[in-house]
């Protein structure tokens, strides 16, 4: 009778884990958008239906922050303002629509099996441009917002672009003090936000390398910027990559 009973509390175990296993790295998961069959998930984890909805960041954009342009400029209205810390930003996606959900779903509904295709999205990205990394880092939680979430959302996304580079990955900031909510302010309060919230673990720079650091979106470029500037005089080069590039309105960046 022992015998029987340990073999069904394995077996619900089993059972448990499986279902666990499939909730949080599900293979029967097509579409990263929706989860219909798509007939190459492998070459494109998007179907027809939801390509047409998703806005790819492919047009006219920033050749530094990546933010999409309107007019025929090359260079965006802050970006010729205001030096970045980061050479230059890559961003396969606008962050509206599916893709936001999509994103926010990620984070905070623990769908962790997005990280894979979506880094895929920006590996292709960052190949086309013909430019070589060292290595990948990202950009961190503080501990508090890490273990209320679960997991870190763009270390999940950079092990996977680091993979796709066959490139290593380090972590080299800390972040250490949650500032007020980055959605919540104007173009201007975001950086001065993250005034001092990042500083750098021990590390071994070296001055010839190419940096990326890799987020989930990358809105006015303050976050990730915070944490180039920080290496920007110690590498020879700092990119940044998130999935998808916001966008705010002109009254936020005139702090309205």
């Amino acid at each position: 009778m022992k015998e029987q009973t340990n073999g069904v509390k394995k077996s619900a175990l089993a059972k448990l884990k499986g279902f666990l296993s499939r909730l949080f790295y599900p293979d029967n998961i097509k579409c990263i958008f929706c989860g219909d069959d798509v007939p190459d998930y492998e070459a494109k984890p998007i179907c027809n239906r939801c390509e047409k909805n998703v806005r790819y960041n492919s047009g006219n954009r920033c050749l530094i922050c990546a933010e999409p342009i309107e007019n025929e400029a090359m260079v965006c209205d802050e970006c010729q303002l205001h030096k970045r810390s980061f050479k230059r930003a890559f961003c396969p996606f606008v962050y509206d629509g599916n893709v936001r959900k999509a994103i926010l779903a990620y984070k905070d509904s623990n769908r962790r099996y997005l990280a894979k295709p979506f880094a895929k999205q920006i590996v292709k990205e960052l190949k086309e441009s013909g430019i070589s990394f060292d290595y990948v880092t990202f950009v961190p939680l503080t501990e508090k917002k890490k273990k209320k979430r679960g997991f870190e959302q763009a270390e999940l996304l950079a092990t996977y672009v680091a993979e796709g580079l066959n490139v290593p990955v380090f972590n080299v900031f800390e972040k250490i003090k949650d500032g007020k909510a980055q959605k919540k302010l104007s173009y201007n309060q975001r950086f001065e936000n993250t005034q001092d919230m990042y500083r750098l673990l021990p590390h071994r720079f070296k001055r010839k390398d190419n940096v990326l650091i890799v987020d989930d979106v990358i809105t006015t470029g303050a976050t990730t910027g915070a944490c180039a500037k920080l290496i920007e005089k110690k590498v020879a080069n700092v990119y940044a990559a998130a999935i998808a590039r916001n966008v705010l309105d002109k009254n936020k960046k005139r702090g309205k």
